[in-house]
């Protein structure tokens, strides 16, 4: 894989983009700007569709490695390829992505619909956390939080809108904060927690 030679030669270690584990005293290296949808069906949460913005840099490198013809675009198979490496490899990252229902951890070792694409000349990702079965939002509470816990990728939340709803839904409130319980990178650094809460009123 040339493109990952190029990041290790660039950044010293392997982006935990496609590798996974990355040593645990490091700083970020990559950035991704990122927001959650939240899927309704039926007033029932069915998934989650996480999407992430690349930094330039780290787009440039991308698209120079696996943009084959090199017109400076992603074709629809150059950004298949990239899209079905990067799922394969972000798996023992669990994406990058945590869930709680209720309170307890949801295990994502498969991901859907997982897209790749360039827009406004950065690197896009999406893909999407299916619910084990449809989450009844108003008896059951959903947080989400987006990190590397090597803090190797920083992922900062959209700051005006981090959490979406898409769907037919009950009325629902959204709480964006640093995670009161959970620290990375030798305790300096605070995930972002969102959450949302629902009522039947």
């Amino acid at each position: 894989m040339l493109w990952v030679r190029r990041i290790l030669a660039a950044y010293g270690v392997a982006a935990s983009l496609l590798l996974g584990a990355t040593p645990a005293a490091a700083h970020p290296h990559v950035w991704i700007y990122a927001f959650v949808e939240v899927l309704f069906t039926d007033d029932k949460i069915t998934g989650l569709r996480i999407n992430w913005t690349f930094d330039p840099f780290f787009t440039g490198m991308a698209t120079a490695d696996f943009d084959a013809n090199q017109d400076g675009v992603l074709d629809p198979q150059e950004a298949s390829t990239l899209a079905a490496l990067s799922a394969e490899n972000l798996k023992e990252s669990g994406f990058f992505s945590k869930v709680w229902l209720d309170g307890d951890p949801l295990t994502i070792e498969a991901v859907d619909d997982f897209r790749v694409w360039l827009a406004d000349d950065r690197l896009h990702y999406a893909f999407v956390v299916a619910m084990p079965s449809p989450v009844d939002p108003i008896t059951t509470s959903l947080d989400i939080s987006l990190y590397d816990p090597t803090f190797y990728v920083e992922i900062t939340p959209d700051v005006i809108d981090p959490l979406r709803v898409k769907g037919s839904r009950p009325p629902c409130l959204i709480n964006v904060q640093p995670d009161p319980q959970r620290t990375i990178y030798f305790g300096l650094v605070r995930p972002t927690l969102m959450q949302l809460l629902c009522t039947g009123a």
